[in-house]
């Protein structure tokens, strides 16, 4: 079937509330995620049984399909009575598999950092909250600003998966006007446009919120 561009403007108001979902699973998740793959990430640096859970969980995590998870999530929760929606589903899937990524991302931002730093914070007498809040953190966070940027675009487009849990975000409208219309080329080119459009705003969010570290610093 010829490209349909009437086909096409009718179909964007469809997609966009799709994108609606899609934006807020993408927000939940970058958001819960920042926070946990810090967690993760100290936890992994504290000498003892916290490094090597949360070394155990990093690998399982990051080694299995996100898909994987999404279907053990929403269906094993649902077979011990805890069933969630296939939103809050899809959200923590993203979240335990992404909050791996994360940690990863931190651990090499805090090895990024000078010992010499480490020693000169304690030679000092500072103590481990306050050098890492003052010290060590802000120069972490400055640094790992490209790779959560990237992070959140792959976010962006993993959230399709959740369309296999049923939740109505870009991807799910989409198939259900290719069985409607049997137009699978100009449902999925439309798809294609709004990722598009979503990841290059993050990009572009990140790309300033970057030059402006680094202005400050």
């Amino acid at each position: 079937m010829p490209f349909d561009l009437n086909f096409l403007i009718r179909l964007i108001p469809a997609l966009l509330e799709g994108a609606e979902v899609t934006v807020e699973l993408a927000v939940l998740t970058m958001l819960i995620c920042v926070v946990w793959g810090l967690v993760v990430a100290l936890a992994q640096a504290t000498p003892g049984p916290l490094s090597w859970i949360a070394g155990g969980y990093i690998q399982v995590v990051r080694n299995t399909p996100l898909l994987v998870q999404m279907y053990l999530v929403y269906f094993g929760l649902s077979m011990i009575g805890m069933g969630l929606s296939g939103f809050a589903s899809g959200l923590l899937a993203l979240c335990i598999q992404n909050g791996g990524y994360m940690a990863e991302i931190y651990r090499g931002g805090l090895q990024s950092i000078s010992l010499r730093q480490y020693e000169a914070g304690r030679a000092l007498g500072m103590r481990r909250w306050t050098l890492y809040t003052s010290v060590i953190m802000p120069q972490v966070v400055a640094r790992v600003i490209p790779p959560l940027t990237n992070q959140a675009i792959s976010i962006t487009k993993d959230t399709a998966q959740v369309a296999a849990i049923a939740v109505m975000d870009i991807m799910k409208v989409a198939q259900v006007w290719v069985e409607s219309s049997a137009n699978t080329y100009d449902v999925f080119l439309g798809a294609g446009l709004i990722y598009l459009c979503l990841t290059t705003v993050i990009s572009l969010g990140g790309r300033i919120a970057e030059r402006r570290l680094a202005f400050a610093s």
